[in-house]
């Protein structure tokens, strides 16, 4: 949606790109603590929330290259961590979904037609947080329950549930004042 903010003025999806990297190795690491230490992490809502504002080719091109940023060590994942060793860990799948999700998400921003009104862009937004927290989850959860095997998933989604929900709320919210915004500079 702001990709073609960004193409009016002259600007290419490689700069979105380095935006999307940036947001993410800046933000990413931080984890606020809810209840009964229940983690939200700006990790997975800027995965989400980047690429339905800046499309597929910049956010799948900034998460790919959060991702080997991470893997290489630069401790840029949720809680300041990094390196190889998660790759191989319970949390492994989560990372792996976050490209996908971005994919679709990116994919799902395109298809916006020009003329959309607000509302739909907004209930866009809102579904794509959703959705794209489902994918992360979805391909997360299988891989923990192989580290994991005494895991009790549905508890697990229930734990999670909130989170989600919340960073959808706050990637709507993120939008409407973003979008807003850049009416205003228009």
């Amino acid at each position: 949606m702001l990709e073609s903010q960004f193409e009016l003025r002259g600007w290419r999806w490689p700069v979105t790109s380095l935006a999307v990297l940036a947001c993410l190795c800046a933000l990413g690491p931080i984890v606020f603590d809810l209840e009964q230490g229940l983690p939200l992490s700006l990790q997975s809502l800027l995965v989400c929330w980047l690429p339905l504002m800046l499309g597929w080719r910049a956010g799948v091109t900034g998460v790919l290259g959060y991702l080997v940023l991470g893997f290489s060590g630069l401790p840029v994942f949720a809680g300041y961590r990094g390196g190889m060793d998660i790759l191989m860990g319970p949390t492994a799948g989560y990372l792996l979904g976050m490209p996908v999700a971005a994919l679709a998400l990116g994919a799902m921003a395109k298809a916006t037609p020009e003329n959309a009104t607000d509302r739909e862009r907004y209930l866009r937004i809102g579904a794509g947080m959703l959705i794209g927290h489902a994918v992360i989850l979805t391909l997360g959860i299988p891989i923990q329950m192989k580290f994991i095997p005494e895991l009790d998933v549905v508890s697990l989604l229930k734990g999670l549930m909130k989170p989600a929900l919340l960073k959808s709320a706050l990637g709507l919210l993120l939008s409407v004042l973003v979008m807003r915004l850049s009416e205003m500079r228009a």
